[in-house]
């Protein structure tokens, strides 16, 4: 168990925004079309996926006792296809678009009893995050050794009790640049919005007292921006717009607990036991040398007769005998819940060599059929395998100095209903991938914790399940964070 005091944190902040950096890169102009509804749509997925990153980085916060941490990602999609009717030929053609999504984050860290122990760089020392010996026992160690004796005898006295504030943002924008002829003062370019812009926020947050719990609340909200005819955005001119409230929560550290409601409707719902958790109860030692696993049942209400949806549920016909268009009533539309299992395992070999391992298995509740062929699907049992292996260039001393460089490599197999609608070649449900990143922290003038990341990526299960479109396209993403 880590001690925690000595010291309370100089100043709190008393206020944080978000702010998400748009980068628009150019692509060929084509001619007008009109924009055929995908899975861009979907905010049921969508909101999963910026709750994913929203845990993700979270995790990062609670393994380093960080008070601040921002952190912001920009990732482009080259060739990605618009399939569209062309107005001019009335011919359904893939448009070639980019698509640029922005990613950002910032959580403040309040102590409401007791500060976090040490100073940053101390605290930094034996966590990195995902990379290196988490939780430190160099520094447990120290701290149960300078621990006073009237601190132990109260369980209250031994930890500390964090408030957290976090803003997140998700942009997902399609541009186009297109070339202005003036004359003898030569040609001027210029960049359009493209058809509907999305953005996924989420406001949160959050109460930590570990190892007994934690819980994190919030709202997520899905809005959608069309461009105006000239281009450009206002972003006050919300075409559409829903919300969802979540709650995420861990009890005594081995059992996560979340769930995404929307409208009095349970949406998401999901339950993790970290096993190396719960061996750690019954011998420490034994928890300390084996890898990070985890158990997660999840159910998520997936399908739901939506014009976006590559399936119908249970029947390609409504119960009049019509056949289901995407222009049904609601009462004709039928719903299903897709349920998943994951198993993960992670750890490293000494702070230099790392591995992660997932398998995620799946069914859904009900039949699903394929649009194109109105027949039943043959779900496939495993959703998404995937295996990742890093290599840290610097030496198991640097992260014992709170600083990394990973190179690492990994392959995938990421199986869903959409991948034939979108992808460029090939048929079938699923599609093998690949991923190179290089991600590393380092101290800027000795002081200045400043992480950063870049992954080249081309079908692998990360990129699709944020976005199935992206299948059979190169995906590259930058990433900075500073936390301390």
């Amino acid at each position: 168990m880590k001690q925690k005091g000595e010291r309370y944190m100089r100043r709190l902040f008393s206020m944080y925004f978000t702010a998400l950096i748009l980068i628009l890169i150019t692509v060929m102009p084509l001619r007008a079309a009109v924009y055929e509804a995908s899975s861009l749509h979907n905010a049921v997925s969508r909101s999963e996926t910026v709750l994913d990153l929203f845990y993700d980085r979270w995790e990062r916060i609670q393994d380093m006792d960080l008070y601040f941490d921002l952190y912001g990602k920009i990732n482009w999609v080259h060739n990605f296809k618009v399939y569209a009717v062309n107005q001019g030929n009335n011919q359904r053609e893939a448009v070639d678009m980019r698509l640029v999504r922005t990613y950002g984050s910032m959580t403040i860290n309040i102590p409401l009893f007791r500060s976090y122990s040490g100073t940053m760089q101390q605290r930094l020392k034996p966590g990195t995050g995902d990379y290196g010996d988490i939780k430190g026992k160099e520094q447990q160690e120290s701290a149960l050794l300078h621990q006073e004796p009237q601190q132990q005898e109260s369980l209250i006295s031994q930890n500390n009790l964090i408030l957290g504030l976090t803003a997140t943002g998700f942009h997902y924008g399609l541009t186009r640049e297109g070339t202005v002829d003036r004359g003898a003062a030569g040609s001027e370019t210029f960049t359009d919005y493209k058809y509907t812009q999305f953005f996924d926020d989420i406001f949160a947050a959050s109460l930590l007292y570990r190892p007994y719990f934690y819980i994190h609340g919030g709202i997520i909200i899905n809005r959608a921006i069309e461009p105006n005819d000239d281009g450009t955005m206002s972003y006050s001119n919300t075409s559409y717009s829903t919300h969802r409230y979540f709650v995420a929560s861990n009890l005594f550290s081995f059992l996560n607990m979340n769930s995404t409601v929307r409208e009095d409707e349970l949406e998401e719902l999901a339950v993790g036991i970290l096993v190396n958790k719960i061996v750690g109860y019954i011998n420490e030692q034994a928890s300390a040398n084996m890898p990070k696993i985890s158990i997660t049942y999840k159910q998520v209400r997936l399908f739901n007769d939506e014009a976006y949806d590559a399936v119908w549920v249970s029947s390609a016909y409504t119960d009049a005998g019509t056949p289901k268009t995407a222009t049904i009533s609601d009462s004709d539309r039928e719903r299903a819940k897709l349920h998943t299992l994951a198993l993960t395992l992670s750890g490293n070999i000494g702070n230099i060599l790392y591995y992660d391992f997932l398998g995620e298995f799946q069914r859904p509740d009900r039949p699903l059929i394929d649009r194109r062929t109105n027949e039943e699907i043959d779900f496939s049992y495993a959703r998404d395998l995937r295996a990742t292996l890093g290599l840290n260039l610097l030496g198991g001393a640097a992260v014992q100095q709170g600083e990394f460089l990973i190179i690492s490599g990994g392959i995938s197999r990421y199986w869903d209903p959409a991948i034939p609608y979108h992808r460029d070649s090939g048929e079938g449900y699923s599609a093998i991938g690949g991923l190179f990143k290089i991600e590393g922290r380092h101290f800027l003038w000795s002081a200045v914790p400043l992480g950063y990341e870049f992954t080249v990526s081309h079908n692998h299960s990360t990129e699709l399940r944020k976005l199935v479109e992206t299948v059979d396209k190169w995906v590259v993403e930058a990433g900075i964070n500073v936390s301390f």
